[in-house]
């Protein structure tokens, strides 16, 4: 075998290699014998001398001391300060051969580093060679300085894999969006970098996570951190940097919507409609909101001294827009049109509900009128009849809730004649019957949470989590130090306390904005001890 195998990867900035394979033969791995454990390395008869000076564009090569192959090229392979012109990657035999573009210039007196990563495998067990790095100055001196830091999502801590930190020399807020950086690194799983052979000096720093692959902020959608003051060399390398890393808040815009119904409109929106105010034509309008995802639904009373014309949407000066009610007949939408029971787990079950809590019934239309001659309420087996409480939520106006001093482990059961719920309408429900059990209080316990550290001059909005993601309570904190709620009747299992000091006083997260120089809100997260049955909970969180 004279010529071995031979591999060709173009790289194109960050974009995905392209992989020829080519050659008279093809290299198999030795089979049988101790498993092979040793990386391989580089032997230096056949290679290019590494860490040269007055380095000029040249083919570099790599020879090594035992068959080899290249994977994840894109992934793995890492020229810095980046190249204009992709580059090529070829295998012969066991030289790997690194070849500039023909159009590519290189920088003067400046220090690259070409980072392999583990792209560079044996062929009998895959072993990546280790730290190996091609390093070369095109001025008189090797650079030798470092930076190494943290790259986290702003929101959950958790550290950020395969994000890009870049050092810009040009100083201009605009060079993120127009140039490529000087130097820059890449996260591992752990989310740290690190950035070597680096010039003294003062520089400009930015993390990405490079969506299009040109090392630009070119997309607002592209998550990016910064840090507050630029970044000087060797003065800062003492320290680990931390970045917070968030994507900015896209300007709000609609993206559908639903007008032609009677007496509810539905629009969408291409985000979350955090922070958007709504006002109406006729200003006396009865309507009733509902926010869901990335979607509002509006329910209004359709009287003919406040029917609704017109919704006005406005979000501070960035947006404001406004929408007409189409005309539609009563007539037509009573001819199809239903008041049920919306909550599809309780269709025909028996649910389990917390002692301490009102039964609730959901409608698919918000209630006007209730007749409790057509309601009934009975406990236990022996259908005795109770006086319970009932009456349309004040802030969910589609529900009905159920009040009564419940009792550990009785059946209850609950009858709607027809005519007994009425809907902004006028439609009346059938017959409806729920069936619920009370789950003992044993089952449940209590925390007491206390939160110190706060900052008596600012807002923060807090949330007890249940499971990470399900929000039990949303606190807002305001002029105290120290703050402290009881909780009651919780189900157990793992919870968790999220604090945002709401720096603008909105009442919820807001994300960075670059251009501002304006970082996100912090957000600290603390886990509780996990709660159990029966268990008072007393936990006390400091926020750091």
């Amino acid at each position: 075998m004279k010529h071995g195998r031979y591999f060709s990867f173009i790289f194109y900035g960050l974009l995905p290699a392209l992989a020829l394979l080519s050659g008279c033969a093809n290299v198999i791995a030795p089979v049988g014998g101790p498993k092979d454990e040793a990386p391989p390395v580089v032997v230096e008869e056949g290679s290019t001398p590494n860490f040269q000076t007055r380095f000029q564009r040249q083919r570099i090569l790599l020879t090594f001391d035992e068959w080899i192959e290249v994977a994840e090229v894109a992934k793995q392979v890492v020229v810095s300060p980046p190249l204009e012109y992709p580059f090529e990657i070829t295998l012969k035999g066991r030289t790997l051969r690194f070849e500039f573009d023909e159009r590519e210039v290189l920088r003067d007196s400046a220090t690259y580093t070409i980072n392999f990563g583990e792209a560079v495998k044996d062929l009998t067990e895959r072993n990546p060679a280790k730290d190996l790095r091609f390093v070369f100055s095109t001025g008189d001196q090797i650079d030798s300085l470092s930076l190494q830091g943290t790259i986290v999502d702003a929101q959950s801590s958790e550290p950020v894999d395969g994000a890009l930190f870049m050092l810009y020399d040009n100083l201009a807020d605009s060079v993120v969006r127009t140039e490529k950086p000087f130097y820059f690194g890449r996260t591992g799983k752990d989310g740290r970098f690190k950035i070597e052979n680096i010039k003294a000096g003062t520089f400009k720093g930015l993390a990405l996570v490079d969506s299009d692959f040109n090392y630009l902020f070119n997309f607002k959608t592209e998550r990016i951190g910064f840090t507050d003051s630029l970044i000087t060399i060797p003065a800062d390398t003492a320290r680990g940097l931390t970045i917070k890393l968030f994507a900015e808040e896209i300007p709000i815009q609609i993206k559908d919507s639903e007008l032609k119904g009677y007496g509810s409109a539905k629009v969408v929106f291409n985000r979350i409609p955090g922070g958007l105010n709504l006002r109406y034509d006729p200003p006396g309008a009865v309507v009733y909101k509902s926010e869901v995802a990335d979607s509002i639904r509006l329910w209004y009373r359709p009287d003919d001294s406040t029917a609704l014309r017109a919704i006005y949407f406005e979000a501070d000066s960035t947006f404001s827009d406004t929408l007409y009610v189409s005309p539609a007949t009563r007539e037509a939408f009573l001819k199809t049109a239903k008041l049920l029971d919306s909550d599809a787990r309780s269709k025909g079950s028996v649910l389990k509900v917390n002692p301490g809590k009102d039964f609730r019934i959901q409608f698919n239309h918000p209630l006007d009128a209730i007749d409790t001659s057509r309601m009934a309420v009975y406990e236990d087996t022996t259908r005795t009849r109770i006086p319970a409480r009932i009456g349309i939520s004040e802030s969910a106006p589609h529900e009905l809730l159920i009040g009564w001093n419940w009792k550990e482990g009785k059946r209850y059961e609950m009858e709607l004649l027809p005519g007994a719920v009425r809907d902004w309408y006028g439609l009346a429900n059938d017959t409806l019957m729920k069936r619920w059990v009370v789950e003992p209080v044993k089952s449940f316990g209590n925390i007491t949470l206390t939160i110190e550290g706060l900052d008596p001059g600012l807002n923060y909005v807090a949330e007890l989590l249940f499971q990470e993601n399900n929000v039990v309570e949303k606190l807002l904190i305001e002029n105290v130090e120290t703050y402290q709620r009881s909780f009651t009747l919780l189900p157990p299992g793992n919870y968790s306390v999220l604090i945002v000091t709401d720096l603008n006083q909105n009442g919820r997260w807001d994300a960075g904005l670059y251009d501002a120089k304006r970082q996100p809100e912090p957000i600290f997260k603390a886990k509780l001890e996990p709660l159990r049955a029966n268990w008072d909970l007393e936990t006390k969180v400091v926020v750091e």
